[in-house]
């Protein structure tokens, strides 16, 4: 595996890339036991020693698949919730952020679903999934929190709202693996009014 020391140069960064949307590809259309590093490589049509200059074996690709996909959620979601005023407009924006976000990347979620599904315990792979769902329970707290504080909302644990609500954003991820072409933004639309509803003051 390459050494981390040295920066990566431009060429390197693109056949990293590559070799994770390949990754995404054998994960989301054949499924966890199929994505091998050898069916991964023959994907690009490279050898498995290209994969491993980059990677440390198919766990360390993973990881970096997980870390990578919840990166650019964060970079999605982010200034979109962030520029909304607290209370109901918030919560309606990081709803309707996160829904958005899952429609557009439908195949990325599908490979995670195969990621967390597929990997033995203790492998390594859910860290940086459990750091980020962590981070947005954590989001939805401070949200469901300002806008108790903003008059919108009545009273009621937060961290236990904030859990539910990640909990049905989270399911969304098996109703696109029951069916790839379910309706998830009118998902997300019924979940912001039903949340808005039943946190109201």
């Amino acid at each position: 595996m390459r050494s981390e020391i040295s920066p990566r140069t431009f060429t390197e960064q693109a056949r990293q890339a590559q070799i994770l949307a390949a990754a995404i590809d054998v994960l989301a259309v054949s499924g966890y036991g199929a994505a091998s590093l050898a069916a991964i490589a023959e994907h690009i049509g490279v050898s498995k020693g290209v994969i491993s200059y980059y990677f440390a074996g198919k766990d360390g690709l993973l990881r970096e698949v997980v870390a990578s996909v919840l990166a650019e959620a964060t970079a999605y979601m982010r200034p979109r919730v962030e520029s909304a005023p607290p209370g109901r407009a918030a919560l309606r924006a990081y709803v309707t952020a996160n829904l958005e976000f899952i429609d557009a990347h439908r195949h990325e979620i599908l490979a995670l679903i195969e990621i967390f599904n597929g990997a033995a315990p203790g492998r390594g792979v859910a860290p940086p999934y459990a750091a980020g769902h962590q981070a947005a329970v954590d989001a939805v707290t401070r949200i469901l929190e300002q806008g108790q504080q903003a008059g919108d909302f009545g009273a009621f644990h937060p961290r236990f709202a904030a859990i539910a609500l990640r909990a049905a954003i989270d399911a969304v991820a098996e109703l696109l693996r029951a069916d790839q072409e379910a309706d998830v933004l009118e998902y997300g639309a019924e979940l912001a009014r039903l949340f808005e509803k039943g946190l109201q003051a």
